[in-house]
Parts: structure tokens; sequence; C-alpha cells
């Protein structure tokens, strides 16, 4: 079945980008009960969209609060519901929005990541989130259903590393994102570059989870159980009334869905932003 018609109304829908990926292509890389199969049963085609990407505006704040507090992912959430929607009403097929929580611990219900590699969207970095070629960093939502979509495929060539980055790499033995957060002084990322490819790549996952997910559910359960705790009265009142634990609630509650309060590998990734001269 042709998807042109579901891509047009995915992008008048707001999303920046859309694909198809077959249901079937996850059974290769996804863990079992986290396959399109496993939560849609006949589940045939994985339409993905992406957007919502942080504008120039955004990565040239001089504030890095204005980063945490923007709260743009949800909006193309919003995007994957109409599609699921217009799916079940127009097309007569079933169709399952995938939410982006969890059911237990930090695995999704679906790989966003892995939806949008397979659907030829963008390709994984050196920093760890997907690439799209066109427009760089981008939040992402699918939808599983039963029709029969023809599928995109994955990309054959790689969106990462950019020009500029193999440049820099055969000047100085470094791109921007693992410079900005070197695994060798404390942060994240490490890799080496042969060939303008990308042969070896290095993530501390767990390390990074403590500096992204700053002001979110973790550092909200750590000071209430440190308040909890706390036999005295204006230290308590402290610790509710401070500036932590005002920031993570303001980030669960009004930012809704964006955990995010570092970016410092993408706001130096010019496959993310800079393709365009602003002023």
């Amino acid at each position: 079945m042709n998807s042109s018609v579901l891509k047009s109304v995915a992008l008048k829908s707001g999303a920046t980008v859309c694909g198809v990926a077959a249901a079937s292509a996850f059974d290769v890389h996804a863990p079992e009960k986290h396959r399109p199969g496993d939560l849609l049963p006949g589940a045939r085609s994985v339409v993905v969209v992406g957007g919502a990407q942080p504008r120039e505006g955004d990565w040239a704040a001089t504030s890095p609060w204005v980063m945490q507090s923007m709260g743009t992912t949800e909006r193309i959430q919003s995007v994957g519901r109409r599609l699921a929607q217009y799916i079940e009403s127009e097309l007569g097929y079933y169709a399952l929005y995938v939410p982006p929580g969890t059911a237990s611990g930090d695995t999704p219900f679906l790989s966003f990541m892995l939806a949008a590699q397979l659907a030829g969207l963008g390709s994984k970095s050196l920093a760890g989130p997907v690439l799209n070629r066109e427009h760089g960093f981008m939040y992402w939502s699918a939808v599983i259903t039963t029709a029969p979509l023809d599928a995109d495929g994955p990309e054959s060539a790689a969106a990462c590393p950019a020009p500029p980055c193999r440049e820099m790499w055969e000047r100085e033995g470094t791109t921007p994102c693992l410079k900005i957060c070197p695994a060798s002084a404390g942060g994240c990322l490490s890799g080496k570059l042969e060939n303008g490819r990308a042969v070896q790549t290095y993530y501390d996952a767990a390390r990074c989870n403590t500096r992204v997910h700053t002001h979110w559910v973790g550092g909200f359960q750590k000071v209430l159980e440190e308040t909890l705790n706390e036999p005295d009265r204006d230290k308590r009142k402290m610790l509710l009334y401070g500036d932590f634990f005002t920031r993570s609630l303001w980030a669960i509650t009004y930012s809704s869905t964006n955990i995010a309060q570092c970016f410092e590998c993408m706001r130096v990734c010019p496959a993310a932003h800079g393709r365009k001269e602003m002023r």
C-alpha cells in the first residue's frame, strides 16, 4: 500500500519528516516484548515521524534553562496520535500510537531510535542520538499498524560524522561532540574515525543519565527522600523550597515530557544545527 497520502497528512500535521518501517525488520534488532507485533497483534508496518527539534534560537540562548523548559517533545507526539486516528478512520486498519513512556525500568515500549533508523529517517551518531541528514537532532513518535504500507528501509550512508567533523578529526584527532564531553576527562563519549567513518564508539549511559535527567523523576525522588529523613524543620523547608526541587517540579509538570537537561553534545554538532546561516 502506497504511503504518500499518509506522509502528506503527517507533514501537514506538523511533522518535519515521515517514514515507514516494516514491522518484521524489528525482529532482528529489538528484544522480545519490544517489537511491533508484541504491542499490536498482526502488525505489518511502523509509521515514524520526526520533528519538534530545537530551533537555532534555542541553541544560541545564553541561559541553559531555556532549553530545559521549552518542552517541545509533546508536539511530535500529537502528530503520532493524529496519524493513528487517520489510519483507522480513513484506511480501516488497526493503528496503535506508541507512548513515549516505559512499562518498567528504562526500556521503552518500542525504541524510537531504532524505528527512525529502520524507516530511513536517520542514523545513529557518535553522541548516541539518531541524526537526520537534513535536520539533525529531532524528537520522534511512532504508530504501529496492521496496514501493509510500503517500507522505506534504512539509509545506505550515515549522517554522522558530518563533513566538518571529519575535517576536525584529521586536524585534532577528535570531533565536536567527543571534545565537549570526553570520557577520558569524566565525560560520556569517546570514539575513533577511520577514512571518514566511525569505527569505534563508546557511550557511558549511566554517567550521561545522571546529567541528562538531573531535574527529573530521579532527582525529585532523591530530594523527597532526603526531606522525609531530615529532622531539622528549617532544613526540610530549604530542601522543599530550594531551587533544585523547584526546577525538578517545573520540569516534570510544566515541561511535560522534556526530560533532558544536558544538550552539550547536540549543541556543538554540525549535523544537528548550523546548516543555514542565521543573523
